[in-house]
């Protein structure tokens, strides 16, 4: 018969019991369990699919919940900032600012007359309004609201121009706002209404400062010490603006001042060092800087004041030691641009500069600069020596003393 028939096969045919037990039967059709799926190589589901739905809706509702509150909040700051666009606009267009307008004196009333006691009636009204304004300003303070408080005071200042809350305040804001110029004439028409502020004297002494007109800042600082107790800032503003306007003679005076009360303070030991060396006083510039060792070690503009005045005084020992000093800390390309100062030429002919110039830049550079030094000094200049003695007789032109036309 054919392979494939039925009848006959190359193997021996199956044999099917006649009986097969129903526990055996329904042992091949029993669900397995997760040790049977570990076994056979099936992962086991520890998470329910309608947990992870869930877990998926909860985020992305919290994803939407931010997205919410990030649009909010940027829809909260362009309309902040929108209207203080269109408030600092509105600023701009007005014509003159209240305090910078000429305060005009009201007249005065006589209370027998019925009509004064009209018109003084109505006046303590515009200046209840004007207190309100300024209540409605020092709230927009507290929540940052500056340019529009800057409004109400000036709304409160038309009402009532010396009004002290609202000058006080608008100095204040002026002077946030880098609008000095507004800022100290709020100051100065507070001290018209109270001069005894002292508290207003610092203050426009401070926006004087800023503004840096060193010559009112040196007017109403001596001023204020003549009239007040010793004020340490307001010694420091003096001394910073006498520095300013040159006069460094002065300067050291109020710096030396400033120190009595902190000798450490690093800014004055600074500002004094520096007047001395515009004086050519390098000898106590140096004293002066040997203070700041252990403040400024780490300051570049240290070490360079330090050649500096070494240098003026011929060390040039010394001079070389500190320049070695800052090509360790700053590196060399730093110091050979302090070599390149004009002020270290005292010593720049010392073999000692020379090898360290050598050392730094290498020979060309060292080379370039005695070019450089050389050149500068045939630019100057030359001495023109008197002529003690007269020429003779017959060196004289003939035609020297005839008129010319």
């Amino acid at each position: 018969m054919g392979s494939d028939s039925d009848f006959y096969s190359g193997s021996s045919p199956e044999v099917q019991p006649l009986y097969e037990s129903q526990h055996n039967a329904s042992m091949q059709h029993v669900r397995k369990t997760g040790r049977h799926q570990a076994v056979t190589g099936r992962r086991k589901e520890t998470v329910d699919p309608r947990e992870k739905m869930a877990l998926v809706a909860i985020l992305n509702s919290f994803v939407l919940i931010l997205l919410l509150l990030i649009a909010f909040f940027l829809l909260w700051k362009g309309i902040s900032i929108y209207e203080e666009k269109v408030l600092r606009e509105t600023l701009s267009e007005q014509e003159v600012t209240p305090v910078l307008k000429q305060l005009v004196l009201e007249d005065d009333f006589d209370i027998e007359d019925s009509e004064s006691r009209d018109l003084f009636a109505e006046r303590v009204e515009i200046w209840k309004e004007a207190g309100r304004l300024v209540r409605s300003a020092e709230g927009l303070i507290q929540r940052s609201n500056y340019l529009q408080a800057i409004s109400r005071c000036q709304e409160a200042l038309q009402l009532n121009p010396a009004h002290i809350d609202a000058l006080e305040h608008l100095g204040e804001l002026y002077f946030m706002q880098g609008m000095y110029v507004e800022a100290i004439n709020s100051y100065i028409r507070l001290l018209n209404v109270d001069p005894s502020r002292a508290d207003i004297k610092v203050k426009l002494i401070e926006v004087l400062d800023k503004y840096r007109d060193a010559n009112a800042v040196v007017f109403m600082a001596r001023w204020y010490l003549e009239a007040n107790e010793y004020n340490g800032d307001i010694q420091r503003y003096l001394a910073n603006a006498l520095f300013a306007k040159e006069e460094y003679e002065e300067a050291v005076e109020a710096y030396r001042r400033v120190l009595v009360d902190n000798p450490d303070d690093a800014q004055a030991l600074e500002k004094m060092a520096d007047a001395y060396m515009h004086l050519d006083n390098y000898a106590d510039a140096l004293s002066t800087l040997d203070k700041l060792e252990s403040i400024n070690f780490r300051d570049p503009q240290y070490y360079r004041n330090i050649a500096v005045c070494h240098a003026q005084l011929g060390h040039s020992l010394e001079t070389v030691q500190t320049l070695g000093k800052g090509a360790h800390l700053f590196g060399q390309n730093t110091v050979i641009g302090w070599i390149q100062d004009p002020r270290l030429d005292p010593v720049r002919e010392d073999r000692t500069f020379q090898a360290f110039a050598d050392r730094v830049g290498g020979e060309e550079f060292r080379k370039w600069l005695e070019k450089v030094a050389q050149s500068m000094e045939s630019e100057r200049p030359e001495a023109i020596a008197p002529q003690l003695d007269l020429p003779k007789q017959e060196a004289l032109d003939a035609n020297l003393l005839q008129q010319k036309k």
